[in-house]
This record gives C-alpha cells, sequence and structure tokens, in this order.
C-alpha cells in the first residue's frame, strides 16, 4: 500500500481534480436547467457532464495502463491487473467519506449525525456536481439526492471505466484513434541499422 500511494499519488490527486472540474462544470449546468425549469434539459446536460467526466479519466488511465506497458513486459514492473480500480477507489476516497456521513445522518436520528450530514450533503452537491441533475429526479415523491445509498452508487461508474481502461492501455487495446500515446525514449525499441548492399 505504501508502494501505491509513493508511485502513483500524483494519478490520484490528478484524478480528484478531474472529477472536482468536472463537477463544477456540471453543476452550473444542473442551476441553469433548474433556472430554466426544464428537467428534460436538466437530464441531458447532467447525463453530457457525467459522460465528460468517464471519458476524462478513462483517457488518463488508458494512458497510464499503457506507460505501464513496456516495464511489465519487459520484468521491470510487476503486472497488477487492478491497478484502475485502485486508482479510483483512492480518488473517490472523499467520496466514499462523504457518503458515509450521510449514510449516518440518514440511518440514524441522532442531531449530530444529522448537522454532519447536512453539511457532508452540501460538499457532495459540489464536488460531485455531474450527478447533480440527475439526483434532482424523484422516484414517486421522493429525490434520488434523499437515498444515502445513491452516495455510493454513484461512484460506480468511475470504478468500472477506469478498471476496464488501464486494461486496455497495458494490452494497447483502443476503441478509436483518439489515443496517439508515445512510448518514453529509454523504453522504444532501438531502430535496426539497414545492411550494407552487398
Amino acid at each position: 500500500m505504501k508502494s501505491f500511494w509513493k508511485e502513483r499519488s500524483y494519478d490520484v490527486v490528478k484524478m480528484f481534480l478531474n472529477q472536482f472540474a468536472t463537477a463544477i462544470f456540471g453543476f452550473v449546468l444542473a442551476l441553469a436547467a433548474g433556472k430554466a425549469k426544464n428537467p428534460t434539459l436538466r437530464n441531458i446536460t447532467s447525463g453530457f457532464a457525467v459522460l465528460f467526466y468517464l471519458f476524462l479519466l478513462y483517457t488518463m488511465t488508458w494512458e497510464i495502463g499503457f506507460r505501464d506497458k513496456i516495464p511489465v513486459e519487459k520484468g521491470r514492473k510487476p503486472y497488477r491487473p487492478l491497478t484502475g480500480f485502485f486508482l479510483s477507489l483512492a480518488a473517490n476516497l472523499p467520496n466514499f467519506i462523504l457518503a458515509f456521513f450521510i449514510m449516518l445522518a440518514s440511518v440514524f436520528d441522532v442531531s449530530v449525525f444529522s448537522k454532519i450530514g447536512g453539511v457532508c450533503a452540501s460538499i457532495a452537491v459540489v464536488i460531485e456536481g455531474m450527478y447533480t441533475g440527475l439526483l434532482a429526479n424523484r422516484v414517486g415523491d421522493v429525490a434520488l439526492n434523499s437515498y444515502w445509498w445513491m452516495f455510493f452508487l454513484i461512484t460506480i461508474p468511475s470504478m468500472a471505466v477506469c478498471t476496464a481502461a488501464y486494461l486496455l492501455g497495458v494490452r494497447d487495446k483502443k476503441f478509436t484513434g483518439l489515443f496517439k500515446f508515445q512510448y518514453p525514449e529509454s523504453d522504444r525499441e532501438p531502430k535496426r541499422k539497414k545492411k550494407d548492399d552487398e
């Protein structure tokens, strides 16, 4: 675990910053659609923000996997197929902490939990803003953001995408031509010299 944090802490922080930036973007879109009182527009913009967020995670984690490809093949680094999952798990740690306190506020009728849970729910609306529009939908008369388990559920797409992206990256498999990643100079195969014509 210590070696994982030492080696991957930059990637984890970058992943969370991607979430935060996309969350602000999604939150602003949800506010605009809310003021327009248009649930369809709110769902479309929120869905777009979520897809954009997952796309950013995919490209980032795919490149991490691709960067590990040659060191893994040459035995300089052990192959850890769940690297993408653990990266996302670590980046989602703030989300899990917020979800935990929101759960406590919902399950236990204790004043201190209610206050902490209320603060955490307000923070979650901001740092998980890409989901705000979707969580405003109602099932019956209750909005989805009223269910504590939804705050755990929304972490699943990012972990699934990062797990798949790393596995594809380390195998150099891609769906499109969007990724033009270059090997580091030290990892490139040396160019073979042409034999002189005899």
